[in-house]
């Protein structure tokens, strides 16, 4: 018989939502896997593991093509890696599943009137190809790219910048939340002092987050509306 899981609302309620986008409202893991192995034996004819690309999700992309060094070290141009791995990725992106029931917890806290916030390792571009897709621009507040900070997950200044945008006080700060999938989330999400909440749809493994000690873990979409809404 499997273990139910009894999971309670978090108290107190979350002051705004910041959500990461692959891996927690779309899966993108396997695509972004397969698309960064064409990349390394396209561009560097080396490779690594699946299980190393995998745990590469949640970082930028420019740092993603600089695992073997710089890429010009290998004769390459960093955009036009860049612009290949976009290009692989764009053409399958038919391997992309919104994860609606995700979607539908975002839309539900920004009528719920919580500000909501998107803190994401894509760069520009690839946001601009991804984000129509997901049918959420009317009701996310801010966002914060690859491209807008110094410093990218796992770093916090992202949620920092999203926070600050915001206003939130300090006690507000202590109270929101940011929902993600990767280890870099988690450890971005308690940088930035805010509560992290892992989700176990993505790129890491459920040990993986609980080793991060975030604030929550969901297990399921409704996990996740339990812990934010009580419902």
């Amino acid at each position: 018989m499997s273990e139910i899981r009894a999971v309670c609302p978090l108290l107190p309620p979350p002051s705004c939502l910041l959500w990461d986008v692959d891996g927690t409202l779309i899966d993108t893991t396997t695509l972004i896997v397969d698309a960064l192995g064409y990349t390394y034996e396209t561009y560097f004819r080396k490779n690594i593991s699946p299980e190393e690309r995998r745990a590469l999700i949640g970082t930028p992309l420019k740092s993603q093509i600089r695992i073997f060094g710089e890429p010009e070290a290998f004769g390459q141009d960093p955009q036009v890696v860049m612009d290949g791995f976009i290009r692989y990725y764009e053409e399958h992106r038919y391997r992309e599943q919104i994860l609606t029931d995700v979607v539908e917890i975002l839309i539900e806290g920004k009528r719920n009137g919580l500000q909501t916030a998107l803190i994401t390792s894509k760069n520009i571009p690839e946001l601009e190809n991804t984000l129509p897709r997901l049918g959420i621009a009317p009701y996310v507040d801010f966002i914060v790219s690859a491209d807008h900070v110094q410093n990218p997950k796992p770093d916090p200044e992202g949620i920092r910048l999203a926070c600050s945008h915001f206003g939130l006080t300090p006690t507000q700060i202590a109270e929101a939340v940011y929902i993600g999938d990767t280890t870099h989330d988690m450890q971005a999400g308690g940088g930035a002092g805010v509560r992290p909440i892992g989700v176990t749809w993505g790129a890491a493994t459920v040990e993986r987050l609980h080793a991060e000690n975030p604030a929550a873990i969901a297990t399921t979409p409704q996990e996740l509306r339990t812990l934010l809404f009580g419902e």
